[in-house]
């Protein structure tokens, strides 16, 4: 019996049958050579239960696997059961950063001495290098406009060294050549399978002023600096190397790697960043250090610098500071500095087999509306994600929320603007925004930090998850407008048209409004309609078992697809092809009732292909409300109709599918009156 990949990917459970008899034959012979045996009876009903099983997995529909990820599987690096293979493998760097910024000028200089390490099986003539800056630089492209100012020469490199000998950088180097936002360098000793190589970096540039697109100039003395140094590419077992052009849109792909940053900065400036401060001794004053210390062991926030210290300029020692900070297994590192926000502090434990605490803690201008409830907000969203959903306690030791121009996660820091800001205008209920703001960030230390999600290509693999943790969080810490946390509002005025693209679609080849409407509303809800199907308990069995699989690793969709099946025992490919594979849409229709006595039968259709579950909102004569519910499983089997009795001894006067979740292309059927 050949075994084709149309048959091994209809079911997870085909895998176990395929691994212990993929040759039946030699069963036969096996089993007909035994001598206390009088017939090979048991070897005929084998393969007779053995190809009954393949018929019917192969009548399942299957998931369509691009030729390049069944290498994957080829070569072993992922499992078919959605666990990482036996011969996976992931690259990895550390990183020793030192940093010159001026305030004034906002000129950044940086040497960086990197050790990367080569775990693949391949050898390596070149090295990729991410120039993020250069998304600044004049005639790149770009997704978002920038004003005419913020046009630079991006990033100027003076030196590169590899394993301790300069290599050529002039304009004529062939050697080195730069494409739009990222760097190739020709090795002349590629870098072996299982060895190492030593970059030595010189680089500088101008911090943009205006066009704060998740890093950039905050106020005349504040900043927030991400996506600031050359940053190897990832160099995966699906595409080799990451050569791709960094536009302002897609966020993150990049390799867990250890971090030792310096920061030198003139007398006055706080800096916060990822990772933990390693020398507060050095920069703080006496009386800010004890109240940082404080915070550490505090479930109460601390007020570590308030208006008092800002006005007397006494809260670091004077002169020139370096501030030292260290973070390992970690995807990127970021920074923001100011010499006059505000510092609120606090921390609590989240894993209460350890005792372990996490510092939480808030950075803002006095005169923020807002932030001064940001603290406390963290420190509850961090709580409920460690205890709750996804119920993982928080893995990084810190988490700062920083005061800045947009809405942006880094490991251990964000960049969250004040809801007040102009651009939020058109938000009514600030409070309950700033709690989604705070929430949604936050939870992507899990998706895609925890986890090292490819967001180039698959937005939805952390957006969708964020979207839902805080749709969760809002629901339990405040009164919330579903509707505009999952943003169901926007997605239905793309539903089932010409830019409403299958969730599978590449995240940097689509452009907005596809692209957000697929990374946010649409994965948000497939995730609450999964969580719906499963349970609270094997929901968050299943998740858990995918997050063990594949944190600190880089999971893609199969793996996901298929680690569910598994930890769930069912297949749930005929959920995940509609939603991720399939141009559609989701559309309900109430199509008849009818009565007998007490007994009402509804007759609800499924119009649109991506299904969903079905909630029915039941009035009576007298006023009061009752509510149905089906999970989406009732379509499982590809019926268009499904019928919902109802036993009532009050008359009904109105039945209505109405869920603000789950979106519905066509309202107009949605609605009987009896």
């Amino acid at each position: 019996m050949k075994l084709t990949w149309q048959g091994i990917l209809t079911h997870t459970g085909m895998i176990i049958i395929a691994k212990k008899y993929i040759r039946v034959s030699d069963s036969y012979r096996i089993v007909a050579k035994n001598k206390h045996m009088k017939k090979p009876v048991f070897s005929l009903m084998l393969i007779f239960i053995l190809a009954t099983l393949m018929k019917s997995f192969a009548q399942e529909p299957g998931l369509y696997i691009p030729l390049n990820i069944q290498k994957a599987y080829e070569n072993k690096t992922r499992s078919l059961d959605g666990k990482p293979g036996q011969n996976y493998w992931q690259n990895s760097a550390d990183y020793i950063i030192n940093l010159d910024f001026n305030p004034e000028t906002r000129l950044l200089k940086g040497n960086e001495k990197i050790k990367y390490f080569n775990n693949s099986p391949d050898t390596l003539k070149e090295i990729i290098i991410h120039l993020y800056p250069d998304f600044f630089k004049k005639g790149n492209a770009r997704d978002k406009n920038i004003d005419f100012s913020d046009e630079s020469d991006g990033v100027i490199i003076e030196k590169i060294a590899i394993n301790n000998k300069e290599t050529d950088i002039s304009p004529q180097s062939k050697k080195m050549k730069i494409y739009h936002t990222w760097l190739k360098l020709k090795l002349d000793s590629p870098i072996l399978p299982k060895s190492s190589l030593m970059l030595d970096i010189s680089w500088k540039y101008t911090l943009n002023l205006g066009s704060h697109i998740r890093t950039g100039t905050v106020d005349s003395s504040s900043f927030f600096i991400a996506y600031f140094f050359p940053h190897v590419a990832v160099y995966d077992d699906i595409h080799g190397w990451n050569k791709y052009n960094y536009t302002g849109t897609t966020e993150f792909y990049n390799d867990f790697s250890n971090y030792e940053v310096s920061i030198n900065i003139p007398e006055n400036f706080i800096v916060w960043a990822t990772g933990l401060l390693q020398n507060p001794e050095e920069v703080l004053s006496e009386k800010v250090l004890q109240r940082y210390k404080l915070a550490m062991t505090s479930d109460s926030i601390i007020h570590i610098i308030d208006s008092t210290e800002v006005m007397q300029n006494n809260t670091i020692l004077n002169g020139l500071n370096t501030w030292k900070f260290k973070a390992m297994n970690v995807p990127d590192f970021a920074f923001a500095t100011s010499d006059h926000y505000l510092w609120d502090a606090t921390s609590l434990v989240v894993d209460e087999n350890t005792g372990r605490r996490v510092l939480v803690d808030a950075a803002y201008n006095k005169n923020s509306k807002d932030f001064y409830k940001v603290a406390d907000i963290a420190s509850q969203s961090i709580k409920y994600m460690s205890q709750k959903f996804p119920g993982v306690p928080f893995p990084y030791p810190q988490m700062t929320v920083f005061n800045g121009g947009t809405g942006m996660e880094f490991p251990m820091i964000l960049n969250n603007m004040s809801v007040y800001h102009p651009n939020m205008g058109h938000y009514p209920n600030k409070q309950h925004l700033l709690l989604v703001f705070t929430a949604h960030e936050i939870a992507h230390t899990y998706f895609p930090f925890y986890m090292g999600t490819n967001e180039i290509k698959y937005a939805w693999m952390d957006e969708g998850w964020a979207t839902l943790t805080e749709f969760l969080i809002g629901s339990e810490l405040d009164t919330i407008n579903t509707t505009k946390i999952l943003s169901i509002d926007k997605y239905k005025k793309v539903i089932g048209t010409e830019t409403d693209f299958p969730i599978i679609s590449l995240s940097d080849i689509i452009k907005n409004p596809a692209y957000r409407i697929n990374s946010l509303p649409k994965a948000a809800i497939f995730n609450f309609i999964l969580k719906d199907l499963l349970g609270d308990d094997l929901f968050k069995k299943s998740l858990h078992e995918y997050m063990d699989r594949w944190n600190g690793k880089h999971p893609m969709p199969y793996d996901f697809f298929f680690t569910f099946n598994e930890a769930c025992g069912m297949n749930l490919n005929w959920l995940y092809k509609p939603w991720f594979f399939e141009y559609g849409y989701p559309d309900l229709a109430l199509r008849k009732v009818s009565k007998d006595k007490s007994k009402y039968s509804i007759v609800v259709e499924k119009i649109g292909n991506y299904p969903v579950p079905i909630y029915l909102k039941i009035t009576y004569s007298d006023g009061s409300i009752n509510m149905a519910h089906e999970k989406v499983s009732v379509w499982k089997d590809g019926n268009n109709e499904y019928i919902i009795d109802l036993n009532s001894e009050k008359p009904v006067r109105q039945i209505e599918l109405s869920n603000p979740v789950i979106p519905d292309a066509d309202l107009t059927n949605n609605v009987i009156y009896y």
